[in-house]
């Protein structure tokens, strides 16, 4: 069965971050360096490039494009992510430049403090974390690919193929696990349509 398709949704509204209140910049900052779940493979699988992104120099900066029926795009988690941070910040994808997820919207209109978005950013990765460790115990490592598909990946297996007398409780307690964290990034993190629209409201064909 197809993996359903995950692509990042944008804010409407682009702020040039030069711009932006100091604090309010600051504090924008601080909660991406300490989250990085748009880049990480968590909430996205892929990222369509846009008209003014040049793929012969964001090829040569190191990001790994690949064409999907006629759309150039980057699968997560991002080649470019390190931990905590973009290698190519400064010359990052378009749509890198102008996505806020729900937190970050709350925390610019004062719906929500930075430590209020801070606490729910340590949920969400103790979370996928807790989703990673049931998977490293079936045996899945396979890092480079989008969480909830390693996680598919493994749910459509018979527990037996795993070899371990409790897969089958790890199995069930993975299901749980990864259905927890995609409500609650649905909840707290991604923007209405973010999943499994693209941009402009369309699926990306498979």
């Amino acid at each position: 069965m197809p993996h359903a398709c995950a692509v990042i949704l944008f804010s409407p509204v682009n702020p040039d971050a030069a711009a932006l209140p100091l604090p309010l910049a600051d504090a924008k900052a601080r909660l991406c360096a300490a989250c990085g779940m748009c880049c990480d493979g968590t909430m996205f699988e892929l990222v369509r490039l846009q008209p003014a992104d040049s793929p012969k120099e964001l090829a040569a900066l190191g990001l790994k494009l690949k064409r999907k029926r006629g759309t150039t795009c980057f699968q997560q988690p991002c080649s470019a992510f390190r931990g905590s941070h973009c290698a190519i910040y400064a010359q990052r994808p378009e749509r890198c430049r102008v996505f806020e997820c729900r937190q970050l919207q709350q925390v610019a209109t004062g719906d929500t403090t930075e430590g209020e978005a801070l606490q729910k950013i340590e949920a969400a990765r103790e979370q996928a974390a807790h989703v990673t460790e049931l998977l490293s115990r079936l045996g899945e490592r396979s890092s480079r690919r989008r969480l909830k598909q390693r996680c598919e990946d493994a749910l459509a297996q018979p527990a037996a193929v795993f070899g371990s007398p409790d897969s089958a409780s790890v199995l069930a307690m993975l299901s749980q696990s990864i259905s927890a964290l995609e409500a609650l990034l649905d909840a707290d993190f991604r923007l209405p349509k973010d999943e499994p629209t693209g941009p402009t409201g369309t699926s990306l064909p498979r």
